[in-house]
Parts: structure tokens; C-alpha cells; sequence
């Protein structure tokens, strides 16, 4: 959607010859940026920056987590690894929502971690944990974002344990913080004890109520998968199989078409995106683990079924499946590396901090059951919830690769379908793509808006029945992508403007 004031930032653009990198911090972006330069690929990249990750921001995400990555090998070859983990065998969803320890499902991170290093990368498992453990041992300085977190804990372990580890007080901003106990963690995972990590860590959170055992903790294989893909003119789009919930980034684009990505007017090519994807997101009630979830995403990408949808648009605004307000937090990485492999890596432990249960080895649990709804995606042991974590990748033959992907819970979908057409509309500019203000369906005929969007596409928009909601100019719920690209020899990474970002690129 276009609108931004002239010159209205950059999108905080890098661009180089060799590599680039973005994170959501700026350790992370640098670990990037030196396993890189140590010879390792993007995957080394993404691994060491996601390691840091769980040291600078453990309010999103940590080995107690998920983590999904989506890469492009420089032969053509998409690959896709998911670490979403199932509910334990003795899951019983919780009555409360207060009961943040009930939802704790077994974490998908490690294994997928871990998997990526062996099978993906080339500097290997050691090299991929070392700058973590040395952030982790530093500390970071407090952000904002941590800062409000922080204090917005409730009274209770977690506060407790994180103020003691402080002199006696939670750290605010521009102190520092560390996860007590986490260097010592990935110091013994480098050394090969996961497994007694995966001890520690359930058996502190069973004491708490998580229903996690250490056993099946252990012996979780995160899955290995090819990428759903939808083909769209001389484009190729890739997303995350199920459990994620990419599918509806993909249908959408196909639903709205490409005369859709071609359309010069702004309104009309964000009111067709918006009831696109109303419908792409409609069929995510059927989507869920045991329900077929593979079978029913290629089905919603074919082109029937996109067809079908299609002529179900007119001029006036439909009415969409209802939305939870569920601004679940995340973080995400993305790299690009000098022989044009782009791979995008995303992780979460679902809201901030979690399930609140921090371990002795600075592991904090998930709370991912909390995604878990009803009908197809009831919550039953073993089950996977339906997944908020999307990964995207785009190749053209002449205009090159680029993977992406943002926190944002189920915003998620919607930006990264509204970065997609603005790729494919200006790729030699994919900073404006990001930079662009955003909508974001929330239900109904219910429509959230950037303030930055021009005032002749609202009025069209609320002409056209939708109802809107003005939002700030550039609002952190309407995500934070991170984007990378190979293009020609250029090597590009775009952090967003919208929450604390870096782009490096050399």
C-alpha cells in the first residue's frame, strides 16, 4: 500500500557484494556477519544470530521454544526445517489462562537447531552456540522493549529469580541484563549434553506445572520438509509447510492475482490483498495437525481453488472469520551469503517470556498451547497447535532470490503478503517495500491502518465498507520484517523501522 510521506524512511537498507545480514539486534546481526566472514554459509549465520537471540531478547524467544527456517540452496533446491513441538503425553489444556506453565509444550528449538548445524551449515554445532554463550555470559544492555517487559512481570518466580540475579532488582533501561545460568547452558550443549540440559530444564519446569518430560524432550526430531510453493508468472513463492500457517500468505497472493501485483491503483490493489486474504485466512479453521494439514494446504494453492475464490471479490468489503487480538512475540533472522543461498529463520516462545518458568539453566518454557483453539485445532496430547511462525522465499529467474519473514503473531500472514507484492512490483527497491505503511485485517469488516497511509485510499477503503481503525503512523503490531536478497551480485538486507532492527551487509 503506498501513501508514505516523500523520503519517509529507508527501510534501513544494506547492501554489499559478498553477504548480508538482519536481526532484531544488533549482537545478533554482528554474530551473523562473523560466521560469515569464518567461512560459514547463511545457515551458520542465521544459527549463530538466533543463539544470540535467545541471550538479547529472552522476553521472544529461547532453546525453550520454536524455530523454523526456510533457505534456497544456490542449485534451485528449497528446503525447509520445522521445529514446532507437540503437546507432551500428559497435556491437559488449562482451564485458566493465568496457568502460562499448563501450556508448555515441548520445545521444537533445539532439535532444529541442532539439525541445521549437521545437515545445513558448515561451521558446525560448536561454532554455532559460541557467540550466544559469550552474550549470554556479558549480558546485553536493556531495551525499550525488554525494559517494558521487565517490569511488566507479574510478582512471582520469574521476577523473583531475574531481580535476585541483579543485585536485587529488575535491570531497566540501558542497564544490564543477563539470563542467569544460560552461558553455562550452552557451554555444556557445545559440549555434547544436550540431553542433560533437556533434564534441567523439565525438571524445574514439572515443578512449576509443565507437563513436559525430559525423555520426550529429548528424543523430539524436528521435521525436515519440502516448502509449500506456489507458482505465479515467471515467480516462484515458497512458505513454511504446516504447522505453519504460510499457506495463507500464499493463497492470498494467488487468490488476489496478478493482474492484482500489476494494478497502479493503490486502493483497488489493497481492497483486492484484504479480501484475498479474508478468504485465505478463512480456511485456516480447517488446518491442523491430524486433519490432513499437508493435503489441505496444497489443495488451497491450487488453481481451482484460487480461481473459485477469486470471483468471489467485488467492490464491497466481505464480511472475514472473526480474529483473536493475540499479539503473540517473537524474532527473526535472515541472511544471504556470497554464493547467493538466502535463508530466513524464525523462533518463539509464543508471549513474552513465555510460560514464565525459568530454569537454573536459563532455559524459560513456551507457552505455545496457548494457540491451540477449538474444533480441528483442539489441543490433544501429541498434537501440534496450528503455527503463528512464517517463513516466505521468493525467486525470479532475473530478479533474483529473497527470503523474509516478521514477528506478529498472526499479522504474520498479512505482512509478509503485502511485502511479497511489493517485491514483485519494485525488486530493485525492496527497502520501499518495507518502509510502505501497512493494513491489517482483525476480523469482521474490521481493518487496522498505518496512519501513513494517503487519505484517498482510506476514504476508498471505508467507501468500500471497510471498517477502519487508524493506528499509529509506523505501529510495532504490524510487525518487523527482515529481509534478505540475492540479486545479480548485489547482496541485500532490509531491517524494518517499525521495531529495533539491523541490516548489515559487506
Amino acid at each position: 500500500m503506498s501513501g508514505a510521506e516523500p523520503g519517509y524512511g529507508s527501510g534501513r537498507a544494506a547492501r554489499g557484494l559478498d553477504s548480508a545480514v538482519v536481526a532484531g539486534h544488533p549482537a545478533s546481526a554482528l554474530a551473523g556477519i562473523a560466521a560469515l566472514e569464518a567461512g560459514g554459509n547463511a545457515i551458520d549465520a542465521c544459527l549463530a544470530m538466533a543463539a544470540c537471540d535467545w541471550a538479547a531478547m529472552p522476553d521472544m524467544c529461547g532453546p525453550g521454544g520454536d524455530l523454523f527456517a526456510l533457505w534456497r540452496e544456490p542449485d534451485g533446491a528449497v528446503r525447509a526445517v520445522n521445529g514446532a513441538g507437540p503437546a507432551p503425553a500428559a497435556y491437559a489444556h488449562p482451564k485458566s489462562d493465568d496457568d502460562r506453565a499448563g501450556y508448555c509444550l515441548i520445545p521444537g528449538a533445539p532439535a532444529a537447531f541442532a539439525r541445521l548445524a549437521r545437515d545445513a551449515g558448515r561451521l558446525g554445532l560448536e561454532a554455532a552456540l559460541a557467540r550466544g554463550e559469550v552474550l549470554a555470559a556479558r549480558g546485553v544492555t536493556v531495551s525499550p522493549r525488554l525494559d517494558r517487559h521487565l517490569q511488566a512481570l507479574r510478582e512471582g518466580p520469574l521476577r523473583q529469580a531475574l531481580a535476585e540475579a541483579h543485585g536485587g532488582r529488575l535491570p531497566r533501561a540501558d542497564e544490564r541484563f543477563v539470563v542467569p545460568g544460560l552461558a553455562e547452558s550452552l557451554a555444556r550443549w557445545r559440549r555434547g549434553d544436550l540431553d542433560g540440559e533437556f533434564a534441567r530444564a523439565c525438571e524445574a519446569w514439572g515443578a512449576a506445572g509443565a507437563k513436559v518430560g525430559a525423555r520426550e524432550a529429548a528424543d523430539y526430531a524436528a521435521q525436515d520438509e519440502a516448502p509449500l510453493a506456489l507458482a505465479f508468472g515467471a515467480w516462484t513463492a515458497y512458505g513454511q509447510p504446516p504447522m505453519s500457517q504460510a499457506c495463507a500468505t500464499l493463497a492470498a497472493l494467488g487468490i488476489a492475482g496478478a493482474d492484482t501485483v500489476r494494478e497502479n491503483d493503490d486502493a483497488h490493489r489493497a481492497h483486492m490483498l484484504i479480501e484475498a486474504y479474508k478468504r485465505a485466512y478463512g480456511d485456516l479453521a480447517e488446518l491442523a495437525d491430524g486433519n490432513g494439514p499437508r493435503a489441505r494446504a496444497e489443495a488451497s494453492l491450487s488453481g481451482a481453488a484460487l480461481r473459485a475464490k477469486r470471483e468471489t471479490i467485488d467492490h464491497r468489503a466481505a464480511m472475514g472469520a472473526p480474529m483473536a487480538r493475540n499479539y503473540g512475540e517473537t524474532t527473526q533472522v535472515a541472511a544471504v551469503d556470497r554464493e547467493g543461498r538466502v535463508a530466513t529463520l524464525i523462533h518463539s516462545l509464543y508471549r513474552p517470556f513465555g510460560g514464565r518458568l525459568l530454569a537454573p539453566n536459563g532455559w524459560l518454557s513456551n507457552d505455545r498451547g496457548a494457540s491451540f483453539t477449538t474444533g480441528a485445532n483442539a489441543p490433544a496430547p501429541g498434537r501440534r497447535p496450528r503455527h503463528t511462525l512464517v517463513g516466505i522465499l521468493m525467486h525470479h529467474p532475473e530478479e533474483g532470490s529473497w527470503a523474509f519473514g516478521t514477528p506478529g503473531a498472526q499479522a504474520q500472514t498479512q505482512t509478509t503478503l503485502q511485502i511479497a507484492v511489493g517485491v514483485m512490483r519494485d525488486p530493485a527497491r525492496p527497502e520501499a517495500a518495507v518502509a510502505a505503511p501497512r493494513w491489517n485485517f482483525i476480523g469482521g469488516d474490521q481493518l487496522a491502518v498505518e496512519a501513513r497511509v494517503a487519505p484517498a485510499i482510506l476514504d476508498t477503503l471505508a467507501a468500500r465498507g471497510h471498517k477502519l481503525a487508524l493506528r499509529p503512523p509506523s505501529d510495532w503490531l504490524m510487525g518487523s520484517i527482515g529481509l534478505v536478497g540475492a540479486r545479480g551480485r548485489t547482496r541485500v538486507a532490509v531491517a524494518d523501522h517499525r521495531r529495533d532492527a539491523l541490516a548489515l551487509a559487506y
